[in-house]
């Protein structure tokens, strides 16, 4: 019976990630597959949708297995340079963002992230450490964003209540709790972490359903 009701939420679960690969498609084609910000919420999402899948179907794994218990916020971090560059995009629409560059830093973040499947655990440690300075900064940047769209001049507390704006501060809080929350219940609650970090994600994808759905006219 234990095993049944556990395949029966493993299956609920995996509703999540699901969900977020539709998500992402239907921005991706929106945008015209050209570097607008439909696109890059699209990308956030499906690596988001990604790693979320990934938790899901390795939980056993000895590299994800040492992340828990050790290092459970380097898992997390992979979202932090999408995150960066859709809140750029968002916030500073006419600055140029090097994007190239910042691919070529995203495709070594996902190397060394596998790289460590396959190394000793003291050299492990030197990666995760080069991991963790450069995902901390990508991290750091989108606070950064965020806090300027919030200090601009035209920009006061007043006028958050603008859908633009209120929306890319909700997401980005919510963002910010799977950071926080995956990490609580990863040293807190450290048997059946499974499904519960999956909560905070499936915030974000949901919340940026009730957006669409929020803007969406049906009248016609």
């Amino acid at each position: 019976m234990q095993s049944i009701t556990t395949d029966i939420a493993h299956a609920l679960i995996l509703i999540i990630p699901f969900h977020g690969f539709f998500l992402s498609i239907w921005f991706f084609f929106k945008s015209g597959w050209s570097l607008t910000p439909n696109f890059f919420l699209g990308l956030l999402i499906f690596v988001f949708s990604s790693l979320s899948l990934f938790q899901i179907i390795y939980p056993e794994d000895r590299y994800t297995a040492f992340l828990v218990s050790h290092y459970s916020l380097l898992y997390e971090l992979l979202i932090s340079p999408f995150l960066f560059l859709y809140n750029a995009i968002m916030i500073r629409p006419g600055v140029p963002m090097r994007i190239y560059l910042h691919l070529t830093i995203i495709a070594l973040i996902f190397l060394l992230f596998f790289l460590g499947r396959s190394i000793s655990v003291p050299i492990f440690i030197l990666i995760a450490s080069l991991f963790f300075i450069i995902n901390g900064l990508y991290l750091a940047g989108s606070v950064r964003l965020l806090a300027d769209l919030i200090k601009r001049t035209y920009f006061g507390w007043k006028y958050s209540g603008i859908s633009e704006y209120s929306g890319i501060i909700v997401f980005n809080c919510l963002v910010a709790c799977t950071f926080i929350i995956s990490t609580l219940f990863y040293l807190v609650l450290p048997v059946n972490t499974l499904y519960l970090v999956q909560v905070p994600k499936a915030l974000v994808i949901y919340y940026t359903y009730y957006r669409i759905l929020n803007r969406a006219d049906f009248t016609n």
